[in-house]
């Protein structure tokens, strides 16, 4: 038998539930309040200092959350399952006020409440702070569009712009309009050839067929054009030619020519006569409507001469102008005659003003003609080199006029195919139409009788102007309206109908001018998320006065919380093709990220991504090409249902958790994300608990999976979409003890640290919160340790922020808001004087100010008032912390020292706690301030020692030999008061209490706490017998750094050849 000493060189990778032999060096069977870190080695965990009592909702299933905006913005807040939202500042506990004002709801926010549900809870409600807005995502709300019209794109209205491209002479600037829904045609016939039949020209004012007697001077020779409309000819001479009637347009050139010739009567003294011989010529110039072969006309010109023609052939003219032939009369075909653009327009609207029936509005506006019709209608121009027509639709953007009506919309057809249509809407100069104040607006009307009073407040209108109604409920007319008796908030106009009726119509006003086209949605499309069934927005209002919830406006020192409705992006261009709805509506949000500058919206299968630096904008800003910026909308792939609830951004994107996978959202190899770059391809397949969040610890992604009997973490690593990720389940070494219904995380990735807690409002709430320390050394993890705390009363909730760790603690009836210093700050209460001061280790700690006791000189008692948050059945502790003779002085409070209903308890210490004297006198007093609090145990159960042997770079037990321990040095670091307890088989128990003072190792007038202190426990017993406890439940610090044995042993097995 070998005498042999081995070490453990400390004790900072916590619990393990593996066999003793098979623990690493440094792990523990139990680790209960304390905290392993690889500098300060095993340390007592910090106690809690408490913030304030609050008084939250009491109902079940409501949702906790943090705001945390920087370092003087801290806040916890509490969501009801009816949608009201409480918050209170970290700092003070203070409650802000909310203000719901801007959202629907009264004292609440209708979108946040679930209580309409049978199977509502917590985490439906999901909370997300980007810089200094808080967003809350409700999964059980589906996303819906706005369907009234006042949300959708202005409606297309049946109109069409005429303009004019060419002047051109003898030309006839016709249009067909015609009922898109009747194919009928007219057919009517068309002069082709015209011939002579007859002249009678003059002679000494007589008639005669071709000649005549004259004096030779030919005066009914001569050129003109021959307009005929309706029937009969434009010279005044001439008389009607009743077989010409309900023919018109026919327009042709005579050219009457003479030859004059001697009538010799053989009589030389006498002057002789002459007779005129007329030919005469026609020329067809334009054959008009109605005009058939064998058709007559008679002409008498203005020299007398009188001209029979007839039609020789005609075509037949087959038109689609089952609504309207507007057939002006040619323009002049007298190139020394001016035709001018005004001239064809006004024609043009003369002609199709005289044509009754046919319901459209013609109004001139620079160099063309607007026409409007309730119903649909079709229009075309017969002479397309000289017109073009634009109506709701156009193959070129150049075909565009530059003058128009504005509002005007049209689709542009670029091919066949759907893909690539966009759509313009006319701006004209000078008038003012954007999103916040659109010129088309939706208002109320009236009729009765042919009155049609119209609503709409502030409108502008003037008397005479003139207005499109688009009724769009009730029975009035749509129709082009001038506008008479002009209120402010009211105008009238007359109806074609009578009746009484009333609805809701759209107001189109008419503005003509010279503008431009800009892209726009397509008319009458639903542009707009319905605001309530989407994610709300929460944001701080600074102190000052003002009102809220409706009320009279007042002073709040603290300011307060609003709500509101993000602006969310409108569907600006586009339709249904080329813009499409988000994939989100219709569904469920499940949660939003920020991502590379974009808000990433989970819903079903879909990961949605708003416009880059546009969060709210889930819109592609144009339809005629794909940008860079534009959202990004894609569905992720499986083989089983898929469902996203979280996401977390890392270094290869953004890792999306589903109940069963993972996946990763990226750009591939490209740098920049868009929508052609962007791709989510598979990664893992382990089970997510969505009732809880993943963390990012930094390079690494933590997870919660609750599907077992207990509860599993794990780290997910390197997802990238060239390897496959490292996926390690963290929680396995504790596999056994870490609780199934632990759902609540919390992480610092500063601190290497993790603590989780059971949501206590989806399971019965403990007073356990577990942790999780880890230290990474190079591509290593040189510390994996668990550990668990408990804390005085039932954890409702827990949360991380700035190096503190912020609890909600319910005893039942009462809940305070407490925090725990991770690293120390200003704020930490201290015992000592820097460099030797330590933590006060006690729960729900306050100072009592000297000024805050009263001593009883008499019966030598200290009075203070306690206050409220005080309701654990944990000992609660008085420790004197300030720099005089009494520092590091205690005492256990009983509960007969305890009077008094909370808040206004009387505590009663024995002596004075007042005051005392200063250190190193024995004269001056000092006052001396008081740290109230619960005592809490930090307790360690080591494992069973063993003699271990190097293998590489793991250790082996031994375990076939015999080890009698002799004795074990403990070799503690801070440390003022605890208790190493030996339990082995068949003898009693025997604890050694260090207390720090008993060595003399402390100066006077200083609290009893050692800085490196070594302690030897004898212990004369096999190592299979013997469990070692270490405790201590006094305010002052516990350090363990490591512990070396000694003892005897003998190896029990045949040496192996």
């Amino acid at each position: 038998m070998a005498s042999v000493t081995q070490k453990v060189p400390s004790y900072v990778l916590g619990m393990s539930t593996q066999p003793d032999e098979k623990k690493l060096p440094g792990q523990v069977v139990d680790l209960v309040n304390g905290v392993p870190d690889v500098v300060r080695q095993l340390i007592k965990r910090p106690g809690s200092q408490l913030i304030n009592t609050i008084t939250p909702s009491t109902a079940d299933n409501t949702k906790w959350f943090n705001i945390y905006t920087d370092n003087e913005e801290q806040y916890i807040g509490q969501c009801g399952a009816d949608g009201a939202v409480k918050i209170w500042r970290c700092s003070d506990g203070v409650e802000i006020p909310v203000d719901y004002a801007n959202v629907a709801g009264t004292n609440k926010a209708t979108y946040l409440d679930n209580t309409a549900l049978s199977d509502e809870k917590s985490s439906d409600i999901q909370v997300m702070t980007i810089n200094e807005t808080t967003f809350f995502v409700n999964r059980r709300k589906a996303v819906a569009m706005k369907t009234d019209a006042a949300d959708k794109s202005p409606p297309q209205l049946h109109e069409a712009f005429v303009s004019l491209d060419t002047i051109s002479y003898g030309k006839q600037y016709a249009l067909d309009i015609y009922d898109p829904s009747n194919n009928d045609t007219i057919t009517y016939p068309r002069a082709t050839g015209i011939t002579v039949a007859s002249i009678n020209a003059p002679a000494n004012g007589q008639n005669s067929d071709y000649s005549g007697t004259s004096n030779g001077d030919c005066k009914g020779a001569g050129r003109e054009t021959v307009n005929v409309e309706s029937g009969t000819s434009k010279c005044d001479t001439s008389p009607p030619n009743n077989s010409a009637t309900g023919k018109a347009n026919l327009r042709y050139e005579l050219d009457t020519r003479c030859t004059p010739q001697i009538n010799d009567d053989g009589d030389d003294n006498t002057v002789d006569n002459y007779h005129d011989t007329y030919q005469c010529y026609v020329k067809l110039q334009f054959g008009g409507e109605n005009w058939t072969t064998n058709d007559t006309h008679q002409h008498t010109s203005s020299k007398g001469v009188t001209t029979t023609t007839t039609i020789k052939s005609h075509v037949n003219v087959i038109s689609r102008a089952n609504v309207a032939a507007v057939r002006p009369a040619p323009t002049s075909s007298n190139a020394e005659e001016h035709v001018s653009s005004n001239g064809i327009l006004g024609d043009l609207k003369t002609t199709l003003d005289n044509i009754s029936g046919h319901g459209i509005t013609a109004t001139i506006s620079g160099n063309g003609i607007h026409l409007y019709r309730a119903t649909p209608f079709g229009v075309t121009s017969p002479e397309k080199q000289l017109m073009t027509v634009t109506t709701t639709e156009a193959n070129n953007i150049a075909d565009l006029p530059r003058v128009c009506r504005h509002g005007y919309t049209v689709r542009i057809v670029n091919s066949g195919e759907d893909m690539d249509d966009y759509y313009l809407k006319f701006y004209a100069e000078g008038v003012t139409d954007t999103e916040d104040n659109p010129l088309t607006k939706s208002a109320t009307y009236a009729r009765s009788g042919s009155t049609m009073t119209v609503t709409l407040n502030n409108h502008g209108y003037s008397n005479g102007d003139q207005v499109i109604l688009d009724v769009t409920s009730g029975n009035g007319s749509d129709g082009f309206y001038t506008i008479a008796n002009v209120q402010t908030n009211t105008f009238t106009v007359t109806d074609a109908s009578s009746g009484t009726t009333s609805g809701n119509v759209t107001v189109h006003p008419v503005r003509f001018g010279e503008g431009v086209w800009e892209e726009c949605a397509e008319p009458g499309i639903t542009t707009t998320f319905d605001n309530t069934t989407m994610p709300l927005k929460l944001t701080r209002v600074l102190p000052g006065t003002f009102a809220i919830n409706g009320g009279s406006a007042q002073s709040y020192p603290n300011g307060a919380f609003q709500f509101g409705y993000p602006d969310w992006g409108k569907r600006d261009v586009g339709d249904d093709i080329t813009n499409s709805e988000p994939s989100f509506v219709g569904h469920r949000i499940q949660k939003m990220i920020f991502f590379r500058n974009r808000i990433a919206l989970l819903s079903e299968e879909n990961v949605i991504l708003s416009r880059v630096n546009d969060f709210y904008n889930f819109w592609v800003k144009t339809a005629m090409a794909i940008s860079n910026a534009d959202p990004i909308d894609l569905q992720s792939s499986s083989t089983y249902p898929t469902r996203l609830f979280d996401a977390v951004e890392n270094a290869g994107g953004l890792v999306i958790f589903s109940a069963s996978e993972q996946f990763l959202l990226s750009s591939g190899a490209e740098a920049l994300l868009t929508p052609e770059t962007a791709k989510i391809t598979y990664a893992a397949s382990y089970a997510f608990n969505p009732d809880s969040n993943p963390v990012s610890l930094g390079t690494t992604i933590g997870f919660l999976n609750s599907t077992a009997r207990e509860a599993r973490f794990y780290e997910i690593a390197n997802v990238t979409t060239r390897n496959e990720p490292d996926v390690q389940e963290q929680s396995k070494i504790i596999a056994e003890l870490f609780p199934q219904k632990i759902t609540n995380v919390t992480a610092s990735t500063e601190n290497n640290l993790l603590l989780f807690a059971v949501d206590s409002t989806l399971h019965t709430a403990t007073n356990e919160v577990w942790g999780y320390k880890f230290y990474e050394a190079g591509d290593q993890r040189a510390q994996s340790a668990w550990f668990r705390w408990t804390l005085p009363n039932n954890v409702v909730f827990h949360c991380m922020m700035d190096d503190q760790y912020f609890v909600v603690l319910n005893n039942g009836s009462t809940y305070t808001l407490e925090k725990f210093d991770i690293k120390l700050s200003s704020g930490t209460p201290m015992i000592g004087t820097p460099p030797d001061e330590n933590r006060v280790h006690l729960d729900t700690k306050k100072t009592i100010s000297s000024g805050s006791m009263t001593h009883d000189t008499v019966n030598d008692v200290t009075t203070f008032t306690l206050g409220a948050g005080y309701y654990s059945n944990r000992t609660l502790t008085a420790y004197c912390i300030t720099d005089s003779d009494a520092a590091g002085k205690s005492y256990d409070i009983p509960a007969s020292a305890i009077t008094g209903t909370a808040p206004n308890q009387t505590i009663t210490l024995p002596g004075n706690w007042k005051t005392s004297t200063e250190a190193g006198t024995s004269t001056v007093s000092v006052n001396t301030d008081v740290i109230i609090g619960y005592e809490y145990e930090f307790e360690v159960e080591l494992p069973k020692v063993f003699v271990t042997r190097a293998e590489g770079e793991k250790t082996r037990s031994e375990t076939r030999g015999s080890l009698v321990l002799h004795r074990m040095n403990f070799d503690f670091g801070d440390v003022g008061v605890l208790d190493i307890t030996l339990k082995r088989k068949g003898r009693p128990d025997y604890t050694y209490t260090v207390e720090s003072k008993e060595y003399d190792s402390i100066a006077a007038s200083t609290a009893a706490i050692a800085s490196g202190y070594i302690h030897t426990i004898p212990v004369y017993d096999r190592n299979t017998n013997l469990s070692v406890f270490i405790k201590s439940n006094h305010p002052s610090p516990a350090t363990l750094h490591s512990m070396n044995w000694e003892g005897d042993y003998s190896p029990r097995y045949y040496q192996r050849v």
